[in-house]
Parts: C-alpha cells; structure tokens; sequence
C-alpha cells in the first residue's frame, strides 16, 4: 500500500466520526436521548411527531446523510482485512456485503420517522406508534450483520498471513466480545419496560456504547495498520 493510497482508506476510517456525530445531533434534536418509552400510550407518541415535526425532519435528514458514512468507514476495515487475508479473499467479500447491507438497514429508521413526521397530524395514533416502533426494531434488532461483521474481523485479525500481524490478538477478541455483548438487542420484542425494550438501560444505551465504542477501537488500529503497510512498502521498496 502506498501513501496516496493509505491517506485514502485512513480518511475513509476516520468518516465514522461523521456518522457518530450526525447520530448524536439527530437524536438530541428529535429529542430522542432517550425515546419515547414504548410503554407511553399512543396518543402520547403521536404528540411527539406532531409537536416535533420539524426537528424529526431535520434530525432525519442529518441522519440520512450521517449514515452514509458507515459503509465508508467499514469499506476502510474492509481493505485492511484484504491485507491480512490469504488466498480467496472470503471474509473480505462477507464483510463488505454485510456492510452494504447494514446502511440499507440504518436507512430505514430515518426513512419510516421522516414520513411519520410529514403526515403525523392525518395519522391515527396507533398507527403512529406502531412504526415507531418499527423503526427502532429495525435500528436494534437488526443486531446480527453487525455482530458477523465483527466475528470476521476477529477471525480474518487471528489468521492474519503477515508478520507481524497488522493488528494485535486482543483486537480480534475484541470484536468477538463485541459481537456477543450487542447480542440482547434480540430481546427488545419481549418487553415494554426495563433495561430491555429499546428505551433501556441494556437494549439502548448499553448496546449503543458497546457500539460506538467498537468503531472507535476499530478506527484506530484501521489507520495504525495502514501505517505499517504503508512503511513496510517503503521498506520493501528501498531493499530492491
């Protein structure tokens, strides 16, 4: 890998801080930090959207766009994990699907409140209540490509061809942990209140450090490994 091309992917890993950031605005000015309880009576979840129309449309937008960087950002790990992998690059090529097919997902929870917002007033309550949650379903039960995505990284980190490895053993257990600590998110279909509905201490702010705090530690060894490949080029090319 070359420096042209290293400053490319570490530019794409370091776009996940846009997706973190825009995710942080939306929510805060939808006022979804925490949502709304599931628990709350439909009429209560239809005032939401009426009274906050225009800030779950702006919010929405910010996050349409803000999404659009989880697949750059994965794309980055996904050319390094190209690097470690030998032969018939199979992880690679699970990853990068599953990466597309997690924005696709991301999508649709912004998609579903922006046009709950646009029509709130003409809606009946629970139906209103209904696909919101719908949309935080689709944001939180849709756990198991990200935790795949994770458990390849951890085996394609464990079968690394180079050495030394680009990243250290620990980091792929990491994404092992990872993929198992988001796993309650299953669990938001069976409960209405606790740490387990999407509102709660396990199933929303748990799960969502666990998360955010996977990418960072992800972003970070991306661009550490594109330093050493970009060094060991170098190496390579001064011994020839």
């Amino acid at each position: 890998m070359d420096k042209g091309q290293a400053a490319l992917v570490k530019a794409l890993a370091w776009s996940g801080v846009v997706l973190v950031l825009s995710l942080a605005i939306s929510f805060a000015l939808m006022g979804f930090f925490p949502p709304p309880s599931p628990a709350l009576p439909p009429e209560a979840i239809k005032a939401v959207f009426v009274e906050r129309a225009t800030e779950i449309r702006i919010g929405t937008a910010i996050e349409c766009l803000g999404f659009t960087f989880y697949v750059t950002w994965a794309c980055a790990i996904v050319v390094v994990m190209r690097q470690m992998e030998r032969g018939v690059p199979v992880a690679t090529m699970a990853s990068l699907a599953l990466a597309g097919g997690g924005l696709v997902l991301f999508l649709i929870m912004p998609f579903t409140w922006a046009t709950l917002a646009y029509r709130a007033p003409l809606l009946d309550a629970w139906f209103i209540q209904f696909m919101n949650d719908f949309a935080w379903f689709t944001f939180i039960l849709s756990w198991p490509p990200f935790a795949v995505f994770m458990v390849l990284i951890g085996i394609t980190i464990l079968r690394d061809r180079n050495s030394p490895p680009l990243m250290p053993r620990w980091v792929a257990y990491y994404n092992f942990w990872s993929a198992i600590a988001i796993s309650p998110a299953a669990l938001i279909e069976f409960f209405k209140t606790g740490p387990f509905t999407y509102t709660g201490a396990i199933d929303f702010w748990f799960i969502f450090a666990v998360f955010f705090g996977w990418m960072v530690v992800m972003t970070l060894f991306t661009v550490r490994a594109c330093d050493e490949l970009v060094r060991r080029e170098i190496n390579s090319t001064a011994t020839h």
